[in-house]
């Protein structure tokens, strides 16, 4: 799923964080899945778009979104990634596959470095972390990476994120260096009341199809039915 980076809810996300200061902002979840990437890459491209040249850091080991495009050199922090799905370029980070890496980011003091050293080359940085719930061994816990941020956001699954899940997540990140800045609401599995009406307008094929796509078209237009249900 891809996000617009002009969407007014990224831009809400940008201004806030614009307005508090905040450089360094940890994006996670609950569980994989529930748009984590998509949210990071859209807030991404909307500091790039305002002139700020931005990191993205990949330290979602459960399911790295990134890999090295390998076509630029590493004399600096950073370096130039591929999303895998989408294929979009950015500077960044791709997640550690060495052991040794894997594990000094898991010490909150050492990430917190790291972050420092990275701003000292970028206006800021965009961390995508590994989902909050889903702990093993092998992950970059995502409470340490929110401990090493100015800010940390969590994305809820609009229809399958539990309550009870939410509150476990939010007790994770329930530490005197870590600043919540928000939740947001990922809809992306949501129709809207004009997409539903539209799927059952295709199905009445006794309507000509010049005419269903001349009534999708409108309701389309429509904004209060484009709302999610």
């Amino acid at each position: 799923m891809t996000i617009s980076a002009t969407h007014a809810e990224i831009e809400q996300l940008y201004l806030a964080s614009e307005l508090n200061g905040q450089r360094s902002i940890c994006v996670t979840a609950c569980h994989s899945g529930d748009g984590v990437t998509s949210v990071a890459t859209a807030l991404a491209e909307r500091f790039l778009l305002a002139g700020h040249s931005t990191l993205y850091v990949d330290l979602n080991l459960f399911n790295p979104g990134f890999k090295d495009s390998h076509l630029l050199d590493n004399e600096q922090p950073g370096q130039l990634i591929e999303h895998i799905e989408s294929q979009r370029m950015f500077i960044g980070v791709p997640a550690p596959t060495v052991s040794s890496t894997q594990l000094a980011y898991k010490d909150p003091a050492t990430l917190q470095k790291a972050v420092s050293k990275w701003l000292e080359k970028y206006d800021r940085v965009i961390i995508d972390t590994s989902p909050l719930l889903n702990v093993n061994k092998g992950n970059i816990p995502a409470q340490s990476v929110a401990s090493a941020c100015n800010c940390t956001l969590i994305v809820v699954a609009f229809g399958e994120t539990s309550t009870h899940h939410l509150q476990q997540a939010k007790k994770l990140l329930d530490a005197n260096s870590i600043f919540l800045m928000g939740c947001i609401m990922n809809m992306k599995h949501t129709p809207s009341f004009a997409q539903e009406l539209v799927r059952q307008l295709n199905r009445m094929q006794f309507i000509p199809a010049k005419l269903r796509e001349r009534f999708a078209n409108k309701l389309y237009q429509n904004e209060f039915l484009n709302l999610p249900m």
